[in-house]
Formats: C-alpha cells, structure tokens, sequence
C-alpha cells in the first residue's frame, strides 16, 4: 500500500472490489468509490494548474459535501497541505484562521464566496469549485509518509485556536476508534470534516469500511438529522452529546434511533442525565469517545457497561494512560490528577501555517489537561478541565461535578457553572441554565421556582462553596462548532448578568 492517504484509499477501495458501488449521497445524489475517486484526480490537476507547489497549504472554506471529499483528496493527491475551515463562522473568525493558516489557495462555496476577499495578511487566490474539476484527471500522486498532508484548527475553547498538522503517515492504514462501520451501513456525522472526529467519521470510515455516508451541506439540526435518518435509513450515527440531548426532543427520534446499529458520540462529556435518557434507548449500541485534536482518541467504551457517568472506557490498545499530580508523582488507581497518555505522535499547535512543519512530538507522554481518575479496571473517568477550576472561599471547585447534579433536574437540558466576582468583592458560582422547552402545560414558566428548586438541590449534596449563588437563564450555552462550551466567553459575559 503506498504511504499517499489517496493512492492507500483508491487502492483499498479497488481491491475491495467497491469501485461502482455507492460511497457519499449528497444533495440529492449517489457517487461512487470510482466517481469520488475521478473527482480527486481532477481537483489534483486543478491545483497545479492553479500554480499550487507541492507543500502549499489550501484552505478549504467548503460545507460538508461531494466537493470537500475532492478537494480533501485531491489536495493529499497532489502533495498539499489540506486545512478544513467552518464556514459557519463569524467573518472575523474566518479571516483570522486564514490569517494563521496562510494559504496559497483558499477554495470557496457559493455562500462563502466574497467573505474572504480581504482576508489574511496578504490578498490570497480564491477559486471555487468549478475550475479546479474542469481539466482532465491527475494519475500521479506526490504527498507520502513523513510529509504534512492535513492541518486542524484547535477548539479554541481556551484561547486562540492553534493549527494542527498531521502527516500521511498518521492516517495510512490507521484505524480510528470509532471507526466500526461495515459494507451495507449508512452513515450520518453532524460532526462536521473539518473537526478530526467528523472528518473520520464521513470520509475515512466510508473510504476505509465500505459504508455509506449521507453528506449534508447545510449544518443539520435536529429536525434535519430526524428527517435525513429516515430518509436515507441512517445505521450509524456520530454526534456530540448536546446534539443527541437536543435530537431527544425531536418528534420520531425514537424511531430512527431505533434503527441504528451504532450511536457514537464525542467531543465533549457525556452526561449523567443524557447518560440515563440513551442507554434504556441505544443499550451498547452507544458508544462513548474520548479523545483531543492534538493527538486523536484516548479511551473509549460502552455507558451501558459502567454504573458511574464519569466512565469513559479503557484507553486505546496503543495509548497507555497515567494520572499524575501537580508534581508529575503518578497516582494510584482510582486517585484524582492530570490524565497523560503515551502517544505514537502528538501535534503541536502553532500560531503560524507557514511555522517549521510538522511540529509533532513521537512516542511522548502528552498531557491533556484534563481531571481524570483510573480505576482498578483500567477504565478511565473523566471529571473535567484542570483550567475549568474555579477557587471559591479558598477551596478548588471542578464545575463538572455542579453541572452534573444541576443536569439531573428533569426540567434542566443542560447547564454550566462559573466564579463570578460579586460588587462586595468576593467571588461565587454563577449557573447558567437552559431549561426543558416548555411543552405547553407551563410548568417550565416559573424560572423563580425552579432556580429555588436547582439551590436546593444543589444545597443537599455539595459544600457549600460548590452551591451556585444565583441561576441566568439562557437560550442555549455557548459552543464552539463541534459543541464544546466556551467557559470563558461565560465568564468575559459574567458582569452583564451581575
């Protein structure tokens, strides 16, 4: 198998014998392995006839569609450094990650065209589609082995987002945890391909596994999932936690739901309520994983096995875990500290595309920042972010735990918790609440009542510094767009709430 991510799928998929079988249904339309394939090599062509030089990083500000797939494919083909955008983000945050990437080429969708025009340090070629599929096929494949092929922005959950690059070498013949699709499967991924787990959930599993998968350009919302499920008669589902939590409110959820074979999420933490609402629904058919854009999956495992919602599962067959303290000592089982894990590779973020490449670590203890314990079974629960913790009266507070018991309240959809510094100046949890939409019986109006109802309950199981000191109400917690909450925009917010 040859070390170029396309020439290993191309020959994978040729030698399955998948050529004319169907891998993507997009806007209303099937491609085949052999399509999608003839697609890339186009794109390849495109490239170079664009002037693109083997190395250059071609940012790809395209919805999930047959059309990412190519130009993904095409760009690995050709021996460039691929860098997948959200196209759904504000103007300033698109022209700041072009701004970092530093691209050669930026390729644009039809509703991202004239957004970029001004973006970047320099003015930068933009091209849509057309144009780069207009000539004849491209056999020849550049990018192998040690050379970056593909570039991911971090979450930016607490600061700027930093650039990831990964090499050919770190996709070739890797098989991703939650990759456990099969031939005849059906495949959704809200997780949209430019976050490492959407891009292998939709384009690595079907390219690798044979299955279908259903692309959708617009980002789906619950509703849409709902109707796409049924519509395409999904089998397997990848998505984050707030995502199903809001799929459970929808009309016929238990019908597609029950179809599946396989429900995967990730991307943020399962839980203790939605953990309790899925399991009686999916039993093990749901899957639960953990991992980080730096260094790809951790641990994974089925919730219907463990009986605490901190289980994830046991880390991956090739990554060791350990949990140390603040002095690096490791810990026993079951304590408390940082999680690390021994990693074959680990990206390095960095600020600048055009900073040395590839910048990754091999065969390294990574620190993931995360509070997390491993028990006597070698599972491993995750608690929360070490720079998620609020001091409060002198006394660390994980907002993870609060937000769990808040969460259990069955009129709470989901909630977060933070340190909000009071005008007498001493400091306090604030909770930020989003609650059960209102049926139409009204029970769900009397937000007094029910802020009375979650201090209680918090005042019967926490200490007291761990209790919030007043609720805010909100429409839906701030994420970022693979659904993890950003703490810190609540906390900049705090003062307006005050």
């Amino acid at each position: 198998m040859s070390e170029n991510i396309t020439q290993h799928l191309a020959e994978h998929a040729r030698d399955q014998g998948w050529s004319d079988r169907v891998a993507f249904l997009a806007d209303d339309r099937t491609w085949t392995f052999n399509q999608v394939f003839e697609g890339a090599a186009r794109v390849a062509s495109g490239y170079r006839a664009a002037g693109l030089r083997h190395g250059d990083r071609v940012l790809l500000a395209l919805p999930d569609s047959v059309e990412m797939v190519w130009c993904l494919l095409g760009a690995w083909q050709a021996g460039l450094v691929a860098v997948p955008v959200n196209v759904q983000m504000s103007r300033e945050d698109l022209t700041r990650d072009v701004a970092t990437a530093e691209p050669a080429l930026i390729v644009v969708d039809p509703d991202t065209a004239g957004w970029l025009d001004t973006a970047g340090p320099a003015p930068t070629p933009i091209t849509g589609i057309e144009p780069l599929v207009a000539g004849e096929p491209d056999t020849r494949f550049a990018g192998h082995g040690e050379e970056p092929a593909l570039a991911f922005f971090t979450s930016g959950t607490t600061g700027a987002p930093k650039l990831c690059f990964f090499l050919h070498n770190n996709f070739v013949g890797v098989r991703a945890p939650y990759r456990v699709a099969e031939p005849g499967a059906v495949g959704l991924s809200v997780s949209r391909m430019y976050f490492l787990g959407g891009l292998s959930a939709t384009l690595f599993t079907t390219l690798e596994t044979g299955q279908i998968a259903v692309l959708s350009r617009p980002r789906a919302t619950p509703a849409t999932a709902v109707e796409l499920m049924r519509r395409h008669q999904v089998t397997a589902l990848f998505a984050q936690p707030s995502f199903l939590a809001r799929l459970l409110l929808e009309p016929g959820h238990a019908e597609v739901l029950g179809r599946l074979r396989l429900a995967t999420c990730a991307g943020e933490v399962l839980s203790a309520r939605l953990r309790e609402q899925l399991v009686p629904i999916l039993g093990d058919r749901l899957v639960n994983g953990y991992g980080a854009t730096e260094i790809g999956g951790i641990a994974s495992g089925r919730p219907a096995a463990y009986s605490l919602p901190s289980a994830v599962g046991p880390a991956l067959a090739d990554r060791p875990v350990r949990v140390v303290d603040a002095d690096g000592h490791v810990l026993p089982a079951g304590r408390r500290g940082e999680l690390h894990v021994r990693v074959p590779f680990a990206a390095r973020g960095v600020a600048r595309g055009s900073s040395v490449v590839p910048h990754q670590l091999t065969d390294t203890w990574w620190p993931t920042g995360d509070l997390a314990s491993v028990d006597e079974d070698a599972v491993v629960h995750v608690h929360g972010r070490l720079d998620d913790v609020e001091v409060i009266g002198g006394q660390n507070v994980v907002p993870g735990e609060v937000e769990r018991l808040l969460e259990s309240h069955p009129r709470v959809l989901e909630a977060a918790v933070s340190a909000v510094r009071r005008p007498t100046g001493d400091t306090s949890l604030r909770a930020y609440v989003v609650a059960v939409p209102d049926t139409g019986s009204g029970e769900n109006t009397d937000t007094d009542a029910l802020a009375a109802e979650l201090t209680d309950l918090a005042r019967s199981r926490l200490s007291w510094y761990k209790v919030p000191h007043d609720v805010v109400w909100l429409d839906a917690l701030p994420r970022n767009g693979n659904g993890k909450v950003l703490r810190r925009r609540l906390r900049a917010d705090g003062d307006q709430f005050a």
